[in-house]
């Protein structure tokens, strides 16, 4: 997948636009009695896990169609998505930890959605490694395949992983709209960086094939 100048500068102008939803719709949520303006941080962070988490799936999806199709456009897709959802979810536990100690005053280690979010965090590093030091794209596909499963796994089995309450499910839609908004413009975000990333693997592939072999 190559990307020409002009759809290059589309998508910039696309991810600029969808930042700028993001940042709006979360100043549109209105403070909490409780949290006052912190509940925008940690409605945010909802949202984004929301989409992280949907980053590995695709990437899973994406996967099991190359291992059907073993085309060089869909594991150009599969890695780009694979590094941004192990990126994503960097930034993700980080910002989780801020929010839960800036509203709650502190960070639980022992609380079942901390401990998922580092065993996520800890198979995002094996990912990661197979992805940079196997350099196999069938492994790094089954490895993505069982990634995503891995996550639903611990979404089902970990019974607090999502707030007991659904706060914002359980909400009005002056909360609802905007974290919908708010998914939909990351979503938007992510898509577009994976077209970019996507682009770069293309080129990457095509500079290392294109690349003379030594005879000894």
């Amino acid at each position: 997948m190559t990307l020409s100048g002009t759809s290059r500068a589309v998508i910039v102008v696309v991810l600029a636009l969808a930042a700028l939803t993001a940042a709006v719709a979360t100043f549109m949520l209105p403070p909490d009695r409780q949290l006052g303006a912190l509940v925008r941080l940690v409605v945010f962070h909802g949202a984004y896990t929301w989409v992280n988490m949907g980053l590995f799936a695709l990437a899973g999806v994406v996967s099991l169609v190359y291992l059907v199709s073993h085309s060089g456009l869909i594991v150009a897709w599969a890695t780009a998505l694979r590094r941004l959802a192990i990126i994503a979810w960097i930034g993700n536990t980080g910002l989780g930890m801020l929010a839960a100690y800036l509203a709650w005053g502190s960070v639980n280690p022992a609380e079942p959605r901390l401990r998922a979010t580092f065993i996520v965090l800890f198979l995002s590093g094996v990912v990661l490694g197979i992805d940079y030091f196997a350099a196999r794209d069938r492994l790094s596909a089954v490895v993505d395949i069982g990634m995503a499963a891995a996550l639903l796994w611990l979404i089902l089995g970990a019974r607090n992983y999502v707030h007991p309450e659904s706060p914002v499910m359980n909400s009005g839609w002056e909360i609802k709209g905007p974290f919908f908004a708010i998914v939909g413009a990351v979503a938007v975000v992510s898509l577009g960086l994976s077209a970019l990333l996507a682009s770069r693997v293309t080129a990457e592939r095509a500079e290392a094939s294109a690349e003379p072999t030594s005879v000894a």
